[in-house]
């Protein structure tokens, strides 16, 4: 696709669409088409970044813009998410999906604020694709699948953040030391 000089900008809002699409389906309750918009999302993410390379068509606002648009596919599912938990009164799912999205949000933002100061920061287990395999595969399951991915979810990636901190935290005082 990338040498046949398609953008890798129409698998970036291609994926934004799906993810959408999933944030509609998990709202109506449709868990498990919600799950596999999900996968297919994740995947055209997955391809808007082999297109950008394989094209030669890559660049530093196309690399933004997808860690952009990631998270706003984030927010679309996990809101869907919460609309259908809190439609069904379910307030401890609805919390959980919450903190899962915090969560989500912010193994994004320490990576990115921590590389705005250290090389690199790439500590932690639950970059994106990991967070998305995990949610699908928890509601293609359902029931208990569903609760059990939220709660590894929700631990893990407050887990990564934290670890990010830490290990930024131990970065900047070594070379501190070292001046």
């Amino acid at each position: 696709m990338g040498r046949l000089g398609v953008s890798p900008t129409v698998f970036t809002l291609l994926g934004l669409a799906l993810a959408v699409g999933a944030g509609v389906a998990f709202a109506f309750g449709r868990l498990r088409t919600g799950a596999l918009l999900v996968l297919a999302a994740g995947f055209a993410d997955m391809v808007d970044g082999a297109v950008a390379r394989a094209g030669e068509s890559g660049s530093p606002f196309g690399a933004f813009m997808d860690s952009v648009v990631d998270r706003y596919s984030e927010a679309a599912y996990f809101t869907g998410l919460v609309y259908f938990y809190a439609a069904g009164r379910d307030k401890i799912m609805a919390v959980l999906i919450v903190l899962v999205l915090t969560g989500s949000l912010l193994v994004s933002y320490t990576k990115a604020r921590a590389e705005s100061l250290i090389d690199e920061c790439k500590v932690g287990i639950m970059e994106r694709p990991e967070r998305v395999i995990l949610l699908a595969l928890g509601y293609l399951v359902g029931g208990y699948g569903a609760l059990a991915a939220l709660i590894l979810l929700a631990a893990l990636t407050h887990f990564t953040a934290i670890r990010r901190i830490l290990y930024t935290r131990a970065k900047l005082a070594s070379s501190s030391r070292g001046r």
